[in-house]
């Protein structure tokens, strides 16, 4: 009653309406149906014997959608409710016999009689019309037919995959395909600008399209090689129209608003067969900062500096992107060319609050600070794949970038204990410049072999990077005992930064079938890493002004080597066709080595691990399937956990590495199962996946009563790090008629961590439960929406200190109204809402509700220009802030972002195809 209670006080205003609304559309829209029923028998035409299981569908004959199917009896007779408004298809399907259609109107007799069917043996110079099912089952792929689907004219790509059943894409466009988060959206089979999916989804035409495909990806290795290694991708791959493949198409977006809010965007792409070329160009300071992002998906808080946007801050950014591809006339040559450039500049003013509980302490911090970091980026890639015969293939990869990038800040803090006695205050001043470099190159040949599953591949890679930066720090930190001042500590200090690394690897595997259903595959990798770091600090002569005072306390000159030897001995087993069992064992061997070139001492290491990996493929049937996975997987200490570095930029809080590290081995487990009815358009299915780290690489942290951190990498030798997640979706049809569906996704995990706190092992847990709602009506007429509640709690614990722990109700809710209005009118509105109850760390609740409505006008035939009049942040509510807890230490921010403005965008949708189809 406790959750029920939030939910109405806290919604109340809301969910009335939505709940009315929703009532009142669905109440017109049935009003006035009154329905009979279809009946008749399905028997052999030439034998007239009875066929039972016959497949009986009523399809709407407007749009092909189907309303209601059954299958015959034992006596071939069957019954459907027949509505009395529209026209209707009845279409009857047997295995091996041409289909009967037939088109019934309001007025025609409901009994069909003696439907007989025509045996595919049998027909001879007969006319058979062939019909199009709206979802097939082909192995392991789930395959759409996007004309079976309606979405609004001149709709993405995103658009048609919200409505097809079992797919769902949430705000940011992270899409999940039968409870599996895709990774990979390709077009054609082939990559679109490398593998960002939302380049595909949120800009090629649902209408270029004909045939959306769900599966699981092989790696290239199994492509290649023909053996399967058990490794998974889930993908979508977008198969385009013959008519859509040479032609024009694209967008351009100018938008202006208030408070100097701008967009400007373009979006065009040529295509001729195989030939691909494609350009695109944003530049804004509205919060779209790339092709993946979204206006209204700026709620959440994050750092800033990466040349990424996520809700800190204002803007300004200009993006640009060329994407290339082609193949020769025999197929034998395919290669893909695509740069892109970033430049994107953020002002950030942040608050952020720091409760750090201790034992018998527990020390407040509160900081403010003012920047501006700025980046811009170059990035090329390239790929060609040639095939010098049906055996032999080679592919090859290469890739190059910069970076350039500034940083700007000023930060005053100030640390008191729970009485309010001072313990510190600090004034920093900080600026950083750097530029970086990247490269990349790899090939993967493969030589097959007439026997199938004999197969042999030679694999070497390389990359490097090299970074090269000034920083200058200017900070004075006052401690304090007793409210009294003891002493100062200043810093005003330049120091120049030189990382630099190159990767190679090289792996040599050949695979021989021992029989059908058994093949073996050896393989041999190695790989070396060269990793070098140096970081020299000056003080500033108070004399000459100049930062020319060696600093060797806070300087360093490490180089830091890798070597891997990998020996890996892999069975594949396919004893019946429904069942595939793949078993890789891996034994590596590895070492590192570092030097530290001021003092000329020598650290090294030597592992010998064993790491089993295990699939098992299941078909129960063509639409159950079961996947079970086993992986473990070594983790070596990285430079930066490795070094003894210390570095004072953040005088506070201090990072230092372990030389004494050892490597961490983590035990991974899933189990995922699935079903599909691809006539009820239900999708269900659940999982469970598992993990546990021994020797896991951890943090600990020391803080003294100065109020500084001292965090120090160690291995976690008395416990293991652990998870568990269950989780569960089903989605179905509520009412096939006004084509609404639903869905329901469970979700629960736990996490416990461990690390120490001022020498005292720390267990921290972290539950979550959460019960995930969607609905959806998607018919381009009247009202359609889209909306999901997540209703959940969490449970946060901590074993140093029972009053951090963090219990509490969550609820979220997203979602999407639109209502297509006459005069190619349309009105939108997107939403979120997040509630945070009270718990015993935070006293006081967090909601936020966003709000961001729009009206649009369509001109034109064929309504490819638009005007849109569109609000973001309607109530602004749009406050940055964030908070979260990680053990004993809680952490809120505050932050300067987006809010309320008004915007008048005029778009203009770019569609010219040279080909027509028949």
């Amino acid at each position: 009653m406790y959750f029920i209670s939030i939910i109405y006080n806290k919604l109340n205003y809301f969910m009335k309406g939505v709940i009315l609304l929703l009532i009142s559309v669905f109440c017109l829209q049935v009003t006035g149906f009154s329905q009979s029923v279809i009946t008749g028998n399905v028997v052999d035409k030439k034998e007239n014997l009875k066929l039972e299981n016959a497949t009986i569908m009523l399809l709407q004959a407007k749009d092909s959608i189907l309303v209601d199917f059954v299958r015959t009896n034992s006596a071939g007779k069957f019954e459907l409710k027949k509505p009395n408004q529209g026209d209707f298809l009845v279409i009857v399907s047997y295995p091996k016999y041409a289909d009967f259609y037939q088109l019934l109107s309001p007025n025609s007799e409901g009994n069909l009689g003696d439907i007989g069917l025509q045996s595919v043996e049998n027909l001879i110079e007969e006319v058979v019309v062939n019909r199009r099912a709206a979802i097939t089952l082909k192995g392991d792929t789930t395959e759409y037919d996007a004309s079976q689907f309606t979405v609004e004219k001149n709709a993405k790509v995103e658009d048609l995959l919200k409505v097809l059943p079992g797919i769902t894409v949430d705000a940011s466009g992270k899409i999940t395909a039968q409870g599996k988060t895709v990774e990979k959206v390709l077009v054609d089979g082939e990559e679109f600008f490398g593998d960002d999916p939302i380049l595909v989804t949120r800009n090629i035409r649902s209408d270029m399209v004909d045939k959306v495909q769900v599966y699981e990806k092989k790696s290239d290795q199994a492509e290649r090689t023909g053996v399967d290694d058990g490794i998974r991708t889930q993908t979508i791959n977008v198969k385009l129209k013959e008519d859509a493949k040479h032609g024009v198409f694209g967008k351009a977006e100018a938008g202006v608003g208030t408070d100097k809010f701008y967009l400007g965007q373009g979006f065009l792409n040529y295509f001729k067969k195989s030939l691909r070329v494609s350009a695109f160009l944003i530049t804004s300071n509205n919060g779209k900062t790339s092709l993946s992002g979204n206006e209204s998906d700026i709620i959440d808080g994050g750092e800033w500096g990466d040349g990424n946007y996520r809700g800190e801050g204002i803007p300004v950014t200009t993006n640009t992107g060329l994407f290339y591809s082609d193949k020769s006339a025999n197929d034998k040559h395919k290669w893909r060319l695509d740069y892109k450039y970033n430049q994107l500049s953020t002002d950030v003013d942040r608050n952020v609050f720091i409760q750090n509980s201790l034992r018998d302490t527990v020390l407040l911090t509160n900081s403010d600070s003012k920047g501006n970091n700025s980046n811009k980026r170059n990035n090329f890639s390239f790929k060609n794949e040639s095939k010098f015969d049906s055996l032999t293939t080679l592919t090859i990869w290469a890739g190059a970038g910069n970076n350039n990038s500034e940083n700007i800040s000023n930060s005053i803090s100030k640390t008191v204990d729970q009485f309010g006695n001072r313990i510190n205050e600090s004034n920093r001043d900080f600026y950083a410049d750097s530029k970086s470099t990247s490269f990349n190159a790899s090939g993967l040949f493969t030589r097959k072999f007439s026997k199938q599953g004999r197969s042999l591949s030679f694999y070497y890679g390389l990359n490097g990077a090299e970074s090269k930066g000034n920083q200058l720090i200017n900070s004075k930190l006052s401690y304090y005992v007793d409210n009294a001042w003891v002493r100062d500590d200043v810093i005003d200090q330049r120091k120049l930064n030189d990382d630099k690394s190159f990767d190679q690897g090289a792996s040599l595997s050949y695979s021989e079938p021992f029989s059908k259903k058994f093949v073996a595959t050896v393989e041999y990798k190695l790989n070396n890493t060269n990793n070098s770091n140096k970081v020299e600090s000056y003080n500033k002569d108070a004399t000459t002004g100049e930062y020319d005072q060696f600093d060797a306390l806070f300087s360093n000159n490490f180089d830091y080597n890798t070597f891997k030897n990998t020996y890996s001995l892999s069975f594949n087993y396919k004893p019946i066709e429904k069942i595939n069992f793949n078993m890789s064992n891996f034994l590596e061997q590895s070492s590192l080595k570092q030097v530290d070139n001021y003092t000329n001492n020598e650290m090294k290491r030597s592992f010998l691990v064993y790491a089993p990996n295990i699939r098992l493929n299941y078909d129960i049937s063509k639409t159950k399937q079961l996947n079970v996975d086993y992986r473990g997987e070594n983790i070596l200490p990285s430079l930066s956990q490795i070094q003894p570095l210390r570095s004072n930029i953040d005088p506070l809080n201090e990072y230092l590495g372990n030389e004494n590290l050892i490597n961490a081995y983590t035990h991974n487990v899933s189990a995922f199962m699935r079903s599909t009815n691809i006539m009820t358009f239900t999708f269900w299915g659940g999982g469970i996946t598992g993990a546990s780290t021994k020797d896991a690489l951890i943090q600990n942290v020391l803080t003294d009563s100065e109020g500084k951190n001292t965090y120090t990498w160690e291995n976690l030798s008395a416990n293991n790090n652990k998870s568990i997640t269950l989780f569960a979706f089903y989605y179905t049809t509520l009412i096939k008629k006004y084509q609404i569906r639903h869905g329901i996704s469970p979700n629960f995990s736990v996490y416990e961590n461990y690390n120490y706190i001022n020498g005292t092992l720390a267990k921290a847990t972290n539950e979550n439960y959460t019960l995930g709602y969607g609905i959806q009506k998607s018919t381009t007429k009247g009202l359609d929406f889209d909306l999901n509640l997540r209703p959940g709690y969490s449970v946060q614990r901590n074993s140093i200190r029972k009053d951090s722990e963090s219990n509490g109700f969550t609820f979220n809710v997203d979602g999407n109204f639109k209502y297509f209005l006459p005069k190619k009118f349309q009105f939108e509105t997107n939403f979120t809402y997040i509630y945070q109850a009270p718990t015993e760390v935070y006293k006081e609740k967090f909601e936020r509700f966003l709000i961001n409505p729009s009206l649009s006008k369509k001109f034109l035939a064929n309504e490819t220009l638009m005007l849109t009049l569109a609000v973001n942040d309607i109530l602004n509510q749009n406050v940055g802030y964030s908070r979260n807890q990680s053990g004993t230490q809680l952490t809120e921010r505050r932050y300067n972002t987006i809010g309320r403005y008004y915007m008048l965008k005029m778009s203009w949708e770019i569609n010219k195809m040279f080909v027509k189809s028949n």
